[in-house]
């Protein structure tokens, strides 16, 4: 590694503007949109971020559930397209939501869990000290944000639904006791004990237990015009899963279901003509439909929608009856079908995944399963997704594991449609999104290297950079390619990575697996270069902004015969930390002009451990870069107190065209500067078509931007807040 002697005495300042500037007070004239939401929230409304069970009642109101929503709306009603409810009070204060739902005609019966927020919660509304406990929560079904309470009910005393929570499971915190099936009727509800290896019904009135029996994992409940139960079994097991057939007294009946080979049953429903579904999860990817006979024996007759689903050719392209990742069916009393769907199926046991995007369907079916029409879509399919820009075009937009059309004549919040998705856990099961922290694939960075797409993806914090390279031949789908880690990543994930200092994999053979022999290390380092910031220039140069080193730059040595980017140790090369900077937090590098742009702290403006996220205070422009003596043009002094209420602080960094947008962390604003004066130019904030509110901008790379030919900007901006990215439209 080389290390490059430079900003000493050498150092030119041409023209420098020290932190004593003062932000523009002026408010940009800009157009508020959206992408990856059907909602914009402008009317209060937004699809959730996850569905992982849904039921459905007679007049076609869908209930939603999954355990976290990031603005609360973990349990919702939908109708005809429209967003009508949100349950609250499963979302903070030790409370969450679960992994099943059901109704009957009084009451809605979801299942929760109440936790004690690391013990800072006590009071018998909460477990004793590290315990949680799940459990179901009652509501009216008149009104879904108000409880239901019982004689035996417990929790939530402070709000509206005190003594409505039935606790199934207590048991130590970190365990996962989830729910994950529920079935009502007006006098009884059935309880998938998952984690007791049980059903259990309650009186549907009093909620007192009535009896139980043992089932092997139980998952998904569906009850049958005969009062008989289908009960998806083996939830998490190693040993395969089934749907078995039971009495309602816990009596095993004929009529297993012959599920095909592969299969993994996710989601039940029963269709008015007696017949039952199952959504596998597999890689058919379809709706099995299953008869029965007079005898009880049961059959397979017929599936719903394409076979293999979003992965069938052209691979990624979502469309009608393309299903990606079921979690819940159901039927309405005029036949309609209703499908919810995550991109990767029912959360696994054990597993904090919050899905891929949530996408709710309902189609028109008739007795037969002929006529197969869309009713309506909604989609929320983003969460700590940032957005970036295919260089070769300003209407794609990418997102870790989705790609978007823009069409900029469409009215605001319609100005995209879903084109792709381009994860493919059948085909690549080892890419690592599958194998780190969720949002792995959050962050991108799109790169044109010649001529060829490639993704460059960040983890939330930077930890992880992650490469994929794009193959007609795979459709839509990002090949896995490589993997710069700067320490190695805890767990038993990939074989072959060293115990000390950073490493990278280069997928040398093709296959989209991390071979350990493909694996190369780069001990020297140690932990020098943990916690970083990474950046890809438009040439494909990885750069790395260490905390307290300087910065690293691992030129790109061509790609090799898969079309993999090659970066090797031996050829980086190492730039002291540069004045006045005394830590970095981040980097962006414009190489045609050989110009970067930093941001950190300064022995004025120090780094302390609660500012981990921030960018810093304080944002400089180098020109000739790469020179022995570069220029430190100006220095711009950022919104920064800190103490404010809410703080006032940065959190990433975008730049296009003549101007450098900086995203603020708690204040929902974008402060633009001419690029190349450094001056303020003005600021802008989410408008009234997004409900003039978003999310903190809650990742290192929240923030990209564009300059289209006609002279406009699109600014894209993370909003995990409402399964959404901020699209901000400006002309100067």
């Amino acid at each position: 590694m080389k290390l490059l002697s430079r900003f000493g005495a050498a150092l030119l300042m041409l023209h420098v503007s020290w932190p004593c500037a003062v932000f523009a007070q002026s408010q940009l004239t800009y157009t508020t949109s959206w992408i990856g939401n059907t909602f914009g929230f402008g009317d209060g409304t937004w699809v959730q971020q996850d569905i992982q069970n849904i039921s459905v009642a007679p007049d076609g109101t869908v209930y939603t559930n999954a355990p976290w929503d990031e603005s609360g709306s973990e349990i919702a009603a939908y109708q005809n397209g429209n967003k009508l409810a949100v349950a609250g009070n499963t979302h903070g204060w030790g409370a969450a939501g679960g992994d099943a739902i059901a109704v009957n005609d009084t009451y809605l019966y979801a299942a929760m869990s109440i936790g004690n927020e690391s013990n800072a919660l006590v009071g018998a509304d909460y477990p004793p000290a590290n315990q949680t406990w799940f459990g179901i929560t009652r509501r009216l079904l008149s009104n879904i944000a108000t409880g239901a309470p019982f004689a035996s009910g417990i929790g939530n005393s402070a709000n509206v639904t005190k003594n409505s929570f039935l606790r199934v499971d207590d048991v130590v915190s970190g365990v996962d006791a989830g729910i994950r099936g529920l079935a009502a009727t007006d006098s009884e509800v059935y309880v998938a004990d998952t984690y007791g290896n049980r059903i259990v019904v309650f009186d549907a009135q009093t909620m007192r237990q009535l009896r139980s029996w043992t089932v092997p994992s139980p998952g998904r409940i569906v009850i049958d015009s005969d009062a008989t139960l289908w009960v998806i079994c083996g939830v998490g097991s190693t040993g395969g899963m089934s749907v078995t057939h039971y009495s309602e007294q816990g009596a095993v009946l004929p009529g297993m279901l012959p599920l095909p080979a592969g299969a993994i049953p996710a989601a039940l429903a029963i269709a008015p003509s007696g017949q039952i579904l199952v959504a596998d999860n597999g890689p058919s990817q379809q709706i099995l439909v299953f008869t029965k006979s007079a005898s009880g024996d049961t059959q397979l007759a017929s599936t719903l929608g394409t076979r293999n689903g979003i992965y069938h050719t052209v691979t990624g392209t979502p469309g009608n009856w393309r299903f990606n990742g079921i979690t819940g069916l159901g039927f309405d009393q005029a036949g309609n079908l209703y499908v919810s769907q995550n991109g990767e199926g029912p959360r696994p046991v054990g597993s904090a995944s919050v899905g891929e995007g949530a996408v709710l369907e309902s189609y028109g079916l008739t007795p037969a399963f002929a006529a197969q029409q869309l009713n309506w879509r909604l989609y929320g399919l983003t969460f700590v997704d940032s957005g970036d820009f295919d260089p070769a075009s300003t209407n794609y937009v990418y997102s870790g594991s989705k790609r978007f059309a823009l069409d900029y004549t469409q009215p605001t919040g319609h100005e995209w449609s879903y084109a792709a998705f381009t994860l493919n856990r059948f085909a690549y099961p080892d890419d690592p999104s599958f194998h780190l922290t969720r949002g792995m694939r959050g962050e991108p960075m799109m790169r044109r290297i010649d001529g060829n797409l490639f993704l460059y993806a960040l983890d939330p914090y930077a930890h992880y950079l992650s490469v994929y390279r794009f193959d007609a031949t795979q459709g839509q789908t990002a090949i896995p390619s490589g993997l710069l880690a700067q320490n190695p990543i805890p767990g038993n994930w990939p074989v072959g990575q060293p115990s000390y200092g950073e490493w990278m994999w280069r997928d040398s053979n093709g296959d989209g697996v991390v071979d350990a022999a493909e694996i190369t290390s780069n001990p020297s380092t140690g932990s020098t270069v943990g916690d970083g910031y990474w950046w890809v220039d438009a040439p494909g140069n990885v750069w790395l902004a260490t905390p307290l080193s300087g910065i690293r730059e691992m030129p790109l040595q061509g790609l090799d015969s898969f079309g993999n980017p090659i970066y090797q140790y031996a050829n980086a090369k190492m730039f002291p930390m540069p004045a006045p900077f005394t830590r970095l937090g981040r980097i962006v590098y414009d190489a045609s002009s050989d110009t970067m742009y930093v941001t950190g702290f300064t022995s004025a403006n120090p780094w302390n451990t609660t500012l981990w996220k921030e960018a810093g205070p304080l944002l400089a422009r180098y020109d000739n870069w790469s020179s022995p003596n570069p220029t430190l043009l100006y220095t711009i002094a950022l919104p920064w107190d800190p103490s404010a209420d809410p703080p006032l602080t940065t959190v990433g960094v975008a730049v296009a065209g003549n101007y450098i947008f900086v995203a603020e962390l708690y204040t929902q604003k974008i402060d633009v500067y001419d690029l190349r004066s450094g001056e303020a130019v003005g600021y802008m904030t989410p408008g009234a078509s997004v409900g003039n509110t978003s999310g903190w901008v809650d990742v290192y790379l929240g923030i990209s931007a564009v300059e289209r030919d006609n002279g406009e900007y699109v600014v894209l901006v993370e909003d995990d807040a409402r399964a959404k990215i901020l699209m901000y439209r400006w002309t100067p």
